[in-house]
């Protein structure tokens, strides 16, 4: 039986133990959602969408700065001030105009998410390029 971490800010050695993270959800429930398996979160006023692979998102009621320190990097990256990407669910970066980018999320979500101006230069230096 593999055992359940559960991410409440630091990162530890994981050695095959799954990583799940805790969310709020709107009823009460607490969801345990598998890191790997986040494509990106989304924040909505003062809650936050959780995009896998199923179709319908995790509504949490966490802001999105709470779930960001429980999150690893770099793997995941605040791209933009409502947004929040992991990097291994990212297909490309994508031009938008002569400044601005997007990420594109691989499929299912095929999703364009839009990198702010001020965050390019860093995500730059994380991805190498």
């Amino acid at each position: 039986m593999k055992g359940v971490h559960l991410l409440g800010g630091a990162m530890g050695t994981m050695g095959g133990i799954m990583q799940k993270l805790p969310v709020k959800g709107v009823d009460g429930s607490i969801d345990l959602i598998e890191v790997d398996g986040i494509y990106y979160l989304e924040a909505q006023g003062g809650d936050t969408l959780i995009r896998t692979r199923r179709k319908k998102p995790y509504h949490s009621v966490q802001r999105l700065n709470e779930l960001a320190r429980k999150l690893p990097g770099p793997a995941f990256v605040r791209c933009h001030r409502a947004y929040m990407v992991n990097l291994n669910r990212v297909r490309s970066l994508t031009p938008r105009n002569s400044k601005d980018y997007d990420f594109r999320i691989d499929p299912p979500v095929n999703r364009r998410i839009p990198i702010a101006r001020d965050r390019l230069k860093e995500i730059r230096r994380i991805l190498g390029v």
